[in-house]
């Protein structure tokens, strides 16, 4: 009786384990590069872009990527994940960035969530006085929605992106 009840219970755990594996979304993003200087005279948003060679450049970073028209995909290392840029736009002086805070989406509603922290300089902190452009390359994995969002740390809606 002992032996039946063990293998009753293995069944339903492998059961259990296979029915919620089938049903998992991969919601994953992950940075693929950050910079400071990721583009010139580039407005704060977020675009999907091209697959691109990453180039270090002064502390800063390039990415040799031209932002996406109308119709075309984003690509990344594999299809199943989009490769955007989000961009903070031309700030005066060093100490502005972005940071990922999650390495997972929200997903609800067709609509992909993810939260970044938009860094800017204490008051009467020294600072490096040139013009920066701060940006993050993210790598987001495609899913069941159709609308990518990015927040604040306070929740407050920053950017947002249909996608195709």
């Amino acid at each position: 009786m002992k032996v039946f009840n063990t293998l009753k219970w293995l069944g339903l755990s492998a059961l259990c384990i296979t029915m919620t594996a089938c049903n998992v979304q991969d919601n994953s993003v992950s940075v693929v590069k950050d910079g400071v200087a990721c583009s010139n005279n580039q407005a704060a948003g977020m675009h999907l872009v091209k697959k691109g060679v990453i180039k270090n450049v002064g502390g800063g970073v390039v990415m040799s990527d031209k932002s996406l028209k109308a119709g075309e995909a984003g690509k990344s290392d594999t299809d199943d994940s989009w490769l955007v840029r989000v961009d903070m736009g031309q700030q005066p002086s060093g100490g502005y960035g972005l940071k990922l805070l999650s390495d997972k989406l929200a997903i609800e509603e067709q609509t992909a969530t993810l939260a970044l922290q938009w860094s800017k300089p204490e008051p009467g902190m020294a600072q490096v006085q040139m013009i920066t452009f701060p940006c993050l390359y993210l790598k987001i994995a495609k899913g069941d929605y159709t609308r990518l969002a990015v927040v604040d740390e306070e929740g407050n809606l920053k950017h947002s992106l249909d996608l195709p």
